[in-house]
């Protein structure tokens, strides 16, 4: 699930808007309607990072739902249907619909959580370090962070300004701020390795002038065709090698 909105510092502030809008909303909706294999793929890799006996047991909180695309994963997969944090009013009341428990700010959920997770969301907000302390304060001791970014800083393109990212991640540079928010780092690897070279090809050939790259067609064929293949190199090699993403795991303790 791809997450496209831009915070400010002041998420507080941000969180209380009512007229809050989205950078590239058209990118985000193609992103969760024609990438539903990778987000299934993500959801399981979340849920294996877990290593629980009894998941069901889990209160698990999404900070980003965007409209619930990995929420419903988790709900048909895994029978858990996550406590959904979003700003965006729009989305709100598309996720309510959906029968999901849903908060604009992630400090208004009164009784800790067992799990968090945050996909494509961190690189949205300027101040990504004191998101990652609000989410701290909200999992009960041993609980777990799971977050899921894009990497690679020499990948940043046309389609990262136009959606608001304030950056791509280091492996390095990840592991440092979660840790400077209080965390205790469990596991640290890299995603889809041969989404490198369709990101590399958004940023050479520029994401406003192929019309093709932008099409939810080209994303539903990348997310059928090319990244089963990127989900086996991953697994055979390349994830703790180099990727288009990194996803982490890190205890609450």
């Amino acid at each position: 699930m791809v997450y496209m909105k831009k915070l400010k510092i002041d998420n507080s502030k941000i969180q209380n808007q009512t007229n809050f809008e989205y950078h590239g909303k058209e990118e985000l909706l193609n992103s969760e309607t024609g990438s539903k294999l990778s987000n299934r793929d993500v959801v399981l890799k979340l849920a294996r990072g877990l290593s629980a006996n009894n998941l069901k047991k889990l209160k698990v909180v999404e900070f980003g739902a965007g409209s619930g695309a990995l929420a419903e994963i988790w709900r048909t997969e895994f029978g858990i249907s996550p406590i959904c944090i979003e700003i965006d009013g729009a989305l709100v009341e598309t996720l309510k619909a959906k029968g999901f428990i849903t908060f604009k700010d992630i400090g208004d959920i009164r009784n800790l959580a067992s799990f968090v997770y945050t996909s494509n969301v961190l690189e949205h907000i300027e101040d990504d370090v004191m998101a990652l302390k609000k989410m701290k304060e909200k999992i009960q001791i041993g609980g777990l962070l799971a977050v899921y970014v894009p990497a690679l800083p020499f990948l940043y393109s046309d389609f990262d300004r136009k959606v608001g990212h304030f950056r791509r991640y280091q492996k390095k540079e990840l592991i440092e701020k979660v840790t400077l928010a209080g965390f205790k780092i469990k596991d640290c690897y890299y995603n889809d390795c041969l989404g490198i070279f369709a990101s590399l090809a958004v940023k050479i050939l520029g994401y406003n002038e192929i019309s093709l790259l932008r099409s939810k067609k080209s994303l539903i064929l990348y997310d059928r065709v090319i990244y089963p293949i990127s989900r086996i190199l991953d697994c055979l090699i390349f994830r703790k090698v180099i990727g288009k993403n990194l996803f982490l795991f890190a205890v609450n303790d």
